[in-house]
């Protein structure tokens, strides 16, 4: 028998990958102007920092993409000697976007140094190492990204982390989702939501984030285009996201929490833009609906298994490449349901009945603090003298610890020495006698306002006060 082979015509689709690209490129556009508006921009013209604080947003972002393209250039042109066709090879593997990802999932403190490396990993080690576009098995930002905080988030973390200038001043304590984790995965809406401004800022992107994370009502806009020009599929983010808040919902209503603790799961930290633009990767996610269908159920169940079970509260970056090593078994079963549909719902119920029993477990597990620790506050020594009891303790301020003597008589502060502290806005505190406050309000702390223009340092020396008395109470 022989075959015959002829030219067409034949059923092509009518878009081309540069035009798919090109409407991604539209949908990040808005979330890269907010970024660069809420990191840089408005800090500046705040007065939280200076012109280079201002574009470093826009440094990071451009710094990131000619890495990338450059770590392209050299890859073409040196190891595969492709040197006739360079320009013709970046365009067809669209080298900008590791570089463009990776920027937009790293914290604005990120060293503009360590962004190069970064750009350098996720391109060359995340796709060029398995052959370039087409190839590569995990989402080459994604292991950038990774690399970048296993290895530096110390450093990263150090220069401020997620917080931008005037987060820095404006927010005590750390992102939505570690302050979840400091206090034992549960909490109030007023510890939760309104410390950070309430859901609007959550939902309009005024919070710690990473550069692209933040705003979830553009990254809402941008997965609605992109499903109506078809760049991506409904089934992931949406199966994805409809996971992770079933299990939250589920864990917060056995723990006596609202509506209000699952939609800050999901408005918070990485989760949708993760779901949207990271979760449907054509290369690195799966192509049969069955197989979606399975991908997200999976990334809904592994984000929560490692916000509620592991000391890493975020979640998606890992969910999404310990994901990606599944893709082939999950079109596979994706394939075989097409013929038999069995084969594909018998997976999706196993996940399902998995999904249900891991909510029923960390909603049974998970206890409220009976008193929160606080890990920046340290106890360095106590002792009885004649009728008082003296504390010298640390609290992490601004920029750095504040060290301080607390004397406690007839059960009351009496005294709050400083000896030692370096932050920068200190001459408010004096200026406004606010330990003489703190001392006066002692018995009602939580009521007393910070100080506008020295937010972080205020509320330290609240925390302070609020945990020598905390201690004291244990103690007598």
């Amino acid at each position: 028998m022989k075959f015959g082979f002829n030219n067409g015509p034949h059923l092509q689709d009518k878009d081309s990958t540069s035009k798919i690209m090109m409407r991604l490129s539209i949908a990040l556009l808005p979330i890269i102007l907010f970024s660069i508006y809420k990191n840089g921009i408005l800090p500046y013209i705040e007065g939280y920092t200076d012109l280079f604080g201002a574009l470093k947003p826009l440094f990071i972002i451009l710094l990131a993409v000619l890495t990338s393209v450059l770590t392209e250039i050299i890859y073409f042109r040196f190891i595969l000697k492709k040197k006739d066709n360079v320009k013709g090879e970046i365009k067809k593997s669209f080298a900008i976007f590791p570089g463009l990802f990776l920027a937009l999932t790293l914290p604005i403190n990120t060293p503009l140094w360590l962004v190069i490396i970064g750009a350098f990993v996720a391109t060359f080690i995340g796709k060029l190492i398995f052959g370039g576009l087409g190839y590569n098995i995990f989402n080459p930002a994604l292991v950038g990204s990774l690399f970048v905080v296993a290895a530096y988030g110390a450093l990263i973390g150090s220069k401020g982390g997620y917080f931008n200038s005037m987060e820095l001043d404006a927010v005590a304590g750390a992102t939505p989702l570690s302050n979840l984790s400091n206090l034992n995965y549960l909490g109030t809406p007023s510890n939760l939501v309104d410390s950070f401004g309430g859901m609007s800022n959550f939902l309009l992107g005024f919070i710690p984030g990473s550069l692209g994370e933040t705003s979830k009502l553009l990254i809402i806009l941008g997965f609605i285009f992109l499903v109506i020009t078809k760049v991506i599929k409904w089934i992931i983010p949406t199966t994805y996201v409809s996971v992770v808040f079933i299990m939250t919902l589920i864990i917060g209503l056995m723990n006596d929490m609202g509506i209000w603790y699952p939609a800050f799961h999901v408005l918070s930290g990485g989760l949708l833009f993760g779901a949207v633009f990271m979760a449907t990767d054509p290369v690195t996610s799966p192509t049969t609906k069955g197989g979606q269908a399975l991908f997200g159920l999976g990334l809904g169940l592994l984000t929560v298994l490692f916000r509620f079970l592991t000391p890493y509260p975020e979640g998606v970056l890992t969910s999404i490449l310990t994901m990606n090593m599944l893709v082939f078994i999950l079109d596979r079963l994706g394939a075989k349901g097409k013929v038999a549909k069995k084969n594909v719902f018998i997976p999706i119920i196993i996940m399902l009945i998995l999904i249900l029993g891991l909510s029923i477990y960390v909603g049974g597990n998970i206890k409220p603090s009976a008193s929160p620790v606080d890990d920046r506050f340290k106890i360095v020594n106590v002792e009885e003298k004649d009728n008082a009891t003296i504390y010298k303790v640390t609290q992490k301020g601004f920029k750095g610890l504040i060290e301080a003597t607390i004397t406690i008589e007839n059960d009351k502060i009496t005294s709050v020495d400083i000896t030692s502290q370096h932050e920068s806005y200190w001459s408010e505190i004096e200026n406004n006698n606010y330990l003489d406050t703190l001392i006066k309000n002692q018995s009602k702390i939580d009521e007393v306002d910070a100080i506008g223009g020295a937010t972080i340092s205020s509320n330290a020396l609240k925390s302070m006060i609020s945990n020598v008395l905390k201690d004291y109470e244990v103690l007598k």
